[in-house]
């Protein structure tokens, strides 16, 4: 099987997905190290849009790599 190294969407995916599981590492110890007053921390409101955005482009990612799984079966199809 193909690890996707020169495809550049799979570069993307997999760049997208090491953000990811690095942001999901970073946040125990940023919360462990951060205590802010109530106020001081970002509102409810500001991180349900940013999760909705990235949420978002998780979804565009993942149609696009369909489609370009889709279109290269059909291109394989053909030869």
């Amino acid at each position: 099987m193909s690890d996707g190294t020169g495809d550049p969407l799979m570069q993307a995916a997999a760049r997208l997905e090491a953000g990811v599981e690095r942001l999901a590492q970073a946040l125990p110890a940023a919360l462990a190290r951060a205590h802010p007053a109530p106020a001081d921390m970002v509102p409810r409101a500001e991180v349900a849009a940013l999760a909705e955005r990235l949420d978002a482009t998780i979804a565009r990612l993942r149609a696009a790599m369909q489609d370009e799984f889709r279109h290269s079966d059909d291109r394989g199809e053909e030869d």
